[in-house]
């Protein structure tokens, strides 16, 4: 008689939730007015160009910049730089 084999498996997932703002409208100082602020994350899409870019681009002065819980770049910054063909 053939003998019968039973596997069991067993997964586990964790997901991790971060509440955090994607974006926001606020005063920019360097704007001097109300403007769209949103996570680097979405300003790299906007300007199809990685994260990592986008934080260059702040660290050298060429995006505006809140800092919060994290970072928030100023779209008006941005889209000037995308009118310049920065990228």
């Amino acid at each position: 008689m053939p003998r019968k084999t039973v596997i069991e498996i067993e997964f586990n997932e964790t997901f991790a939730y971060v509440n955090r703002v994607e974006k926001v409208e606020v005063y920019c100082p360097m704007c001097e007015e109300k403007i769209e602020f949103v996570a680097p994350q979405i300003a790299a899409v906007t300007l199809n160009t990685t994260e990592r870019e986008i934080y260059r681009l702040v660290e050298s002065g060429r995006v505006h910049f809140l800092e919060t819980s994290g970072v928030l770049v100023c779209m008006k910054s941005i889209r000037e730089i995308e009118g310049d063909n920065y990228l």
